[in-house]
C-alpha cells in the first residue's frame, strides 16, 4: 500500500492540485486526500504537502521524500518488466503498391496470407512506381506490386503475375460505346479523364498518341480510379484503365469498357523485391505465386472477352 500512496504523492506534486490528480489516477478526490494522510502517518506524522496560492507543493519533508519515492516507483516498474514475460513484437510484412493493384488485386492475396500467417502485421504503402522502386532498393519495403513492362535492374528481382489488358472506359450512351475496339485516332477529339502524372498506363497512352501526331485533350486528372469511373458515369469524358479494375457493378452504373486496339506497350502486374527476401516476403510469394498468377490471368481474359462480345 505504501507504493500506492507514494504514487499518489508523486502525481499530486506533478499536477499541483487534488482535482487534476484525481482525474489522472481515476480516483475520487477523497481517496487522494486519504492516501496523503496515510502516507504522512507512515512517515512519523510529518506534513508532506502544503498550499502555495492555488497550487499544492511539497514541504521541506516532502522535498526530501520525493526523489526516494520516484526511485521506488521506478524500481517497481523495472521489477515488473523483468518478471512479466513480454510477448515478442509481431513480425511485419511491408508491401508497397499502386492504387489499382491495392484495390483490385491485393485484397484476396492478403486474405490468403493472413489466414496462413495470422501472427504477421501487414503494412501497405501506396505510392507511384518510381517511389516504390526506390523504397525496395533502400530496404524500406519487403516487396512491391507494380504495373509496367517487366522491370529489370541490378539488385532487384521481378516476378510476373499477369498481363494487364488496357480498356477505354465510356458511358453506355457514348457514340463510341459499341465499337469492337478503339485506337488512338478515335480518342484525338475526345475529352480524356486520366490518372495523375507518374502512372505507367497514362504515360503509355499519351506516348502512343504523340507518336501518331495526335493531340490528347486531357480534360481531367483525377487521383483515384473510383473518381475516374464517377466522371465517366457523369459523361464528362473517356477514361483509360486496366481491365482488372472494371467490375460487373460498373456496368450497372452505365459504364462500359472497349478494348484498346493498340496494345503495343504490354503492361504486367508484377512483384519486385530485393534479391535477399525477408521471411514474410518469401512466405507471401510461396502462397501467391503460381495459383494466383493463373487465376489473375484467367480473370483478366474473362473480362476482356466479356466486353469484346
Amino acid at each position: 500500500m505504501e507504493l500506492l500512496y507514494l504514487r499518489t504523492f508523486c502525481e499530486l506534486v506533478k499536477w499541483g492540485n487534488y482535482t487534476r490528480t484525481a482525474l489522472e489516477l481515476d480516483y475520487a478526490q477523497s481517496s487522494i486526500t486519504n492516501h496523503i494522510q496515510r502516507l504522512e502517518q507512515l512517515y512519523g506524522g510529518q506534513r508532506l504537502l502544503q498550499r502555495s496560492g492555488n497550487q499544492v507543493v511539497p514541504t521541506p519533508a516532502g522535498e526530501r521524500l520525493l526523489p526516494y519515492a520516484r526511485q521506488l516507483l521506478e524500481l517497481q516498474q523495472q521489477a515488473k518488466e523483468a518478471v512479466i514475460h513480454q510477448q515478442p513484437e509481431a513480425p511485419v510484412l511491408t508491401i508497397g503498391t499502386i492504387e489499382s493493384l491495392s484495390l483490385y488485386y491485393l485484397p484476396e492475396r492478403l486474405e490468403i496470407f493472413r489466414n496462413q500467417y495470422p501472427g504477421y502485421k501487414i503494412k501497405i504503402v501506396l505510392g507511384q512506381e518510381s517511389e516504390l522502386i526506390r523504397q525496395v532498393r533502400e530496404g524500406k519495403l519487403d516487396l512491391a506490386l507494380i504495373l509496367d513492362q517487366p522491370y529489370q535492374s541490378t539488385g532487384i528481382e521481378c516476378r510476373i503475375l499477369f498481363e494487364a489488358q488496357m480498356m477505354i472506359i465510356l458511358h453506355q450512351q457514348h457514340p463510341l460505346a459499341d465499337a469492337i475496339s478503339l485506337s488512338a485516332a478515335a480518342l484525338a477529339d475526345q475529352p480524356l479523364i486520366l490518372t495523375e502524372e507518374g502512372c505507367t498506363y497514362r504515360a503509355g497512352l499519351l506516348e502512343t498518341m504523340s507518336q501518331a501526331s495526335l493531340d490528347a485533350d486531357v480534360r481531367w486528372e483525377l487521383g483515384s480510379i473510383e473518381a475516374i469511373k464517377q466522371a465517366v458515369q457523369k459523361q464528362w469524358g473517356i477514361g483509360f484503365l486496366p481491365s482488372f479494375t472494371i467490375l460487373e457493378e460498373d456496368r450497372n452504373r452505365g459504364i462500359c469498357a472497349v478494348p484498346w486496339a493498340e496494345q503495343t506497350r504490354h503492361l504486367y502486374g508484377q512483384i519486385i523485391h530485393p534479391a535477399q527476401l525477408s521471411a514474410g516476403a518469401q512466405s507471401f510469394l510461396q502462397l501467391n505465386q503460381m495459383d494466383l498468377m493463373n487465376s489473375a490471368m484467367g480473370a483478366d481474359r474473362s473480362i476482356l472477352n466479356e466486353y469484346s462480345n
